[in-house]
């Protein structure tokens, strides 16, 4: 069956299957949890230095109230932006707070290259999207997760309704959440 993260609640997890679908220039692609680490650093590894590592997660209740002007306007995010990063750098990060990054169901984060562009983004309910010039040159590296390619994916987001929503939430490992790492980072 298909697995999420701690901090990541979907309704039809059954009907979630491990897949990618090829746009122009992005994949999008469902991977079960225990595989997500693996795959962003072997993303990683194939990508050309110099790097740049995006970090993003909501305001806090506290800060959020201090800013929206009503309850039509859009929720406020902080964004850690890394550039001029080594995979060396990257890696750092990675095994520090990675765990964190990935459990947490609030956090959303993207490594990318400035020299060809190609980013994997770990987007919200970890669903994964690669964007990139050439999709083509990623199909390969999707098999060898026993992905399959689909012209019709179904991602978390299609399960969701009024009676059935997805739930995200904040998770706290080894004493430390987001907002550390966050504030560690920045």
């Amino acid at each position: 069956m298909f697995k999420t993260a701690l901090g990541v609640t979907i309704p039809f997890p059954e009907r979630i299957k491990e897949e990618f679908q090829v746009f122009d220039n992005h994949i999008l692609l469902n991977l079960s949890f225990e595989k997500i680490e693996l795959m962003v650093d072997d993303f990683l590894a194939r990508l050309s230095e110099p790097l740049f590592f995006v970090f993003e997660i909501p305001l806090t209740q506290q800060e959020e109230a201090k800013i929206r002007k009503s309850d039509a306007c859009p929720f406020h995010k902080k964004v850690c932006y890394l550039d001029g990063q080594s995979k060396m750098q990257i890696k750092e990060i990675l095994q520090q707070y990675g765990s964190l990054l990935l459990n947490d169901g609030m956090s959303q984060f993207a490594i990318a290259s400035h020299i060809t562009n190609d980013e994997i983004f770990i987007q919200k309910y970890k669903i994964i999207s690669i964007f990139c010039k050439e999709t083509e040159k990623y199909i390969d590296f999707l098999i060898q997760y026993s992905l399959a390619q689909t012209d019709n994916i179904i991602t978390v987001w299609d399960t969701f309704s009024r009676e059935t929503p997805g739930e995200t939430r904040k998770i706290e490992l080894n004493n430390m959440d987001i907002y550390d790492v966050y504030d560690k980072l920045t």
